[in-house]
């Protein structure tokens, strides 16, 4: 009875078990704990509150302690109440021998939620210290570790057993840790609250590692600090390159030549501005930045930009001309991306073109004027021509009988002059309307251009014994009479010079971006290097008139066709080896690349 009245006046759980594991005693604060009345509880088996491996386990260390003559044990587990709860307890127990000499246990049950709750929120910011990756660590007020994580430990190379107990001198200079001491003062008395610093760390292998620390005072007496630390080795160099690449950029900008360089944003606001160009119109490159194109240029020329300016967001670059300030300028827009490949501004690169259009223009003036003058000579030539082979032909059916061999040799010699000069004129005048009497552009099958091109030259084939070999073809945008022109000429020219073998001609086909490259090549007598550019001039010949008979104005003629086509021609050979001349056509605007 003593003992019950004891139990009652302590504020924790207190039960006690028979041999059978049943309730003998239970104290008020252990009935308020489970939530049965004592007569609930007395009598009934403690597996009623707890899992039978509880029971189970309590047993066991029982007999642990009567082996080894100990007092109590503890034991943690949980209880179910009798409103179904379970209810996290700790409990301290030991043997309790009844006057018939069978042997319980008695012992007391303590809630331990709030402590579990603790522990758990504990080990939740322990899981964050230790898997954030930034390095944290606490030193005490002698500036020792006095806490490091993971992160910390990969930052300075040490292990944790070498930081902790180290002082801070061991990974900073005296200077960065003065530093820290001063901003701890100015945390005390209220003037900073979280300071943040920028300092390199000396890492176990003596590399220096650039770093950015945040720091705070922990609560309590034993003045603690608490740090953050950033390895920004990365950062630095990023910054580094960027000053680096805005040094270059700004350099180019002041100093870009015969132009100038802009930079805008989604508004069409220029946020940079620089060039000659703009200290040759006397505008300020600060007067440029901020300013809108709206404000900036007139209406029709915002008509004209605007699409450009706007497209570069959507990464689309563009090149076009428009007039300024009574200049001729040649403009480029296009996006420019940071790092991550993402679009955070526009650039405007314009160039003066001023001087190059107008000598553009007086040079295409010019052109027109000695394509005029070329055909009105040529043609005017004819006349005259006609007049002198006539003549010539008249006198020889009228005083045939009466001139000599030599006469007669003379008025051949004079016709067949005249003939070629008919031909030359010809040419000549081809040459001059490739231009101004060429068809317009279509698309064509450079198939069917050969096909009529071998059947035209079928004799030629035929007499010379030629091989012809041909890849199949592409189709291309062109002038498709002149195109056959070109072919006509380069096929000819490969069987005519041949030499003493009978012509082996390839002809093949190769896509180099938006346009093909045609190649017809021979293995025939070939050309000297010191000759290869003089062929492609009008009335220029390497072979006599006897031997290669001709005007000397085809692959003028050639080039000017593929010059028209916006192409290039160009020849590859060497005496002996035979001659591959190539040439370049616009691919169909219909076909694939």
């Amino acid at each position: 009875m003593r003992d019950e009245q004891t139990i009652e006046t302590i504020w924790d759980s207190i039960a006690t078990l028979d041999a059978d594991g049943r309730f003998v005693i239970a104290n008020e604060a252990f009935c308020e704990m489970t939530g049965y009345r004592r007569d609930e509880l007395l009598g009934e088996h403690v597996t009623l509150l707890v899992d039978e491996s509880v029971n189970e386990r309590a047993k066991e260390l029982q007999a642990e302690l009567l082996g080894n003559e100990q007092e109590y044990a503890t034991i943690e587990f949980e209880i179910e109440t009798a409103d179904g709860k379970r209810v996290p307890v700790e409990s301290q127990f030991g043997p309790y021998t009844f006057e018939d000499g069978s042997v319980g246990r008695t012992g007391a049950l303590r809630d331990i939620a709030d402590r579990r709750d603790r522990k758990r929120e504990l080990l939740k910011y322990e899981t964050i210290v230790e898997t954030v990756n930034d390095g944290i660590y606490t030193v005490d007020a002698d500036g020792r570790f006095t806490m490091v994580n993971d992160a910390y430990c990969d930052v300075t190379g040490y292990s944790r057993e070498e930081l902790l107990g180290s002082h801070v001198s061991l990974v900073v200079d005296d200077e960065t840790a003065d530093q820290a001491q001063e901003l701890e003062a100015e945390i005390a008395t209220g003037d900073v609250d979280r300071p943040m610093a920028e300092a390199e760390i000396k890492t176990a292998d003596g590399d220096r590692v650039p770093a950015e620390a945040t720091f705070s005072m922990l609560p309590g007496e034993r003045r603690e600090r608490i740090g953050v630390v950033r390895d920004i080795t990365e950062r630095k160099e990023h910054e580094r390159a960027l000053e680096e690449s805005e040094r270059r950029y700004r350099t180019l900008v002041d100093h870009f030549p015969n132009g100038a360089v802009g930079l805008f944003d989604e508004e069409l606001t220029y946020t940079v501005a620089g060039g000659e160009m703009l200290g040759e119109l006397g505008i300020d490159p600060d007067d440029v930045v901020g300013t809108s194109i709206y404000e900036r240029y007139p209406d029709d020329l915002i008509e004209q930009v605007k699409p450009h300016f706007q497209a570069v967001f959507d990464g689309e670059s563009a090149t076009f001309e428009a007039e300024y300030h009574d200049r001729h300028l040649l403009a480029h827009t296009l996006p420019v991306r940071n790092p991550d490949d993402e679009i955070y501004a526009g650039m405007l690169m314009i160039q003066d073109i001023t001087e190059r259009t107008e000598y553009r223009k007086r040079l295409e003036e010019s052109n027109e004027r000695l394509e005029q003058f070329a055909y009105a000579a040529s043609h005017d030539l004819q006349e005259p021509l006609r007049m002198i082979t006539s003549y010539l032909q008249l006198i020889e059916q009228r005083y045939g009988d009466e001139l000599d061999e030599d006469g007669e040799e003379f008025i051949e010699f004079a016709v067949d002059g005249a003939e070629r000069m008919r031909t030359m004129i010809d040419g000549l005048l081809e040459y001059s309307r490739v231009e101004s009497q060429g068809d317009p552009f279509e698309s064509h099958d450079l198939n069917d251009v050969l096909a009529d091109v071998r059947e035209d030259l079928q004799m030629q084939i035929d007499e010379s014994g030629a091989e012809i070999m041909a890849d199949d073809l592409p189709r291309v945008d062109g002038d498709p009479s002149q195109l056959r022109q070109v072919f006509q000429n380069l096929l000819s020219n490969a069987i005519e010079y041949s030499g003493d073998q009978p012509p082996s001609v390839g002809i093949s086909a190769e896509r180099d971006g938006h346009e093909w490259i045609i190649s017809i090549q021979d293995d025939g007598v070939g050309i000297d290097s010191e000759d290869q550019d003089r062929i492609f001039e009008v009335f220029q010949r390497l072979h006599s008139q006897d031997e290669h008979p001709g005007t000397g104005i085809g692959l003028s003629l050639c080039r000017r066709i593929v010059e028209r086509h916006d192409g290039e021609l160009w020849v590859e050979s060497k005496p002996g080896d035979g001659t591959t001349f190539s040439f370049t056509l616009p691919a169909a605007s219909n076909s694939d690349a």
